[in-house]
């Protein structure tokens, strides 16, 4: 999904349900760049939202070889 698409969403989302909450059961794997890149981040397809994928901010602790 781009951001095109969540815009849109977004929209209809609001047009729809107004302020309600969406619980975001249906988000897609990744939102995509206008240059068909990932962008890292999470798109919900009921609603639009957009969120930052999560990242282990913590040094990888897996034992040395």
């Amino acid at each position: 999904m781009n951001l095109d698409e969540a815009g849109r969403l977004q929209d209809a989302w609001k047009t729809k349900h107004g302020d309600k909450l969406c619980h975001h059961t249906r988000i897609v794997d990744s939102l995509i760049a206008q240059d068909g890149q990932n962008t890292g981040n999470l798109v919900c397809r009921e609603c639009g939202a957009i969120f930052p994928t999560l990242r282990n901010p913590l040094p990888d602790s897996s034992p040395p070889h």
